[in-house]
């Protein structure tokens, strides 16, 4: 009676071991995946997710926010930091040692000075403000391949080259290199409640 308990036994192990090493190949199978046209088109899926995610990024920044620009053309350096909600604006203008501190109101651009506001219209004369208008930048950008590292997109255009700084939800900076040097920096995107001269 043993020998056939044992036989029975020994029936259920090898048994045993064949449905678990069928269950390890399978396993082993699922886990390498391989390019199958479903993997393929997850990544492809995957990498569109990407791209919708930076036009997000870059979107948001069309209306509120602050802003630092410091824009280096030959020796000189402009620097604007301000402010900016819907159709104003508030900041200054450094130029080395020279503070403009401007408000913007519709199309009209004002020299805030000694409490009053006092109409100018050269607060970009000595820049190209292509170059600060986010919806010029997307055109720039738009249809063209990119390469990216961590969280920074890299366009090589044609004697120009843009690189996109991200974080998780938005974006942090903008650097455009020509001839001369854009470095567009955003903050408190979305954040702004109030513009005041």
């Amino acid at each position: 009676m043993e020998d056939g308990s044992n036989n029975k036994t020994s029936a259920y192990i090898q048994l045993g071991i064949g449905i678990l090493f069928i269950i390890i190949l399978i396993v082993v199978a699922k886990l390498s995946g391989g390019n199958t046209d479903e993997n393929i088109s997850q990544n492809e899926t995957k990498e569109e997710i990407k791209e919708v995610a930076l036009d997000e990024k870059l979107a948001k920044i069309t209306d509120n926010y602050k802003y630092n620009y410091e824009i280096t053309i030959g020796d000189i350096t402009y620097i604007y930091n301000g402010s900016k909600m819907g159709l104003k604006e508030s900041g200054y203008l450094q130029i080395n040692d020279n503070y403009l501190y401007y408000y913007k109101d519709n199309n009209y651009t004002y020299e805030v000075k000694n409490g009053g506001l006092f109409q100018i219209d050269n607060l970009y004369s000595n820049i190209d403000a292509n170059y600060i208008d986010i919806e010029y930048i997307k055109n720039l950008i738009k249809d063209h391949e990119y390469t990216k590292e961590d969280n920074k997109y890299t366009y090589n255009l044609e004697n120009i080259q843009i690189i996109i700084d991200t974080s998780e939800d938005n974006i942090i900076s903008i650097q455009i290199k020509n001839e001369n040097n854009y470095k567009l920096e955003y903050s408190e995107i979305g954040s702004i409640k109030e513009i005041n001269y």
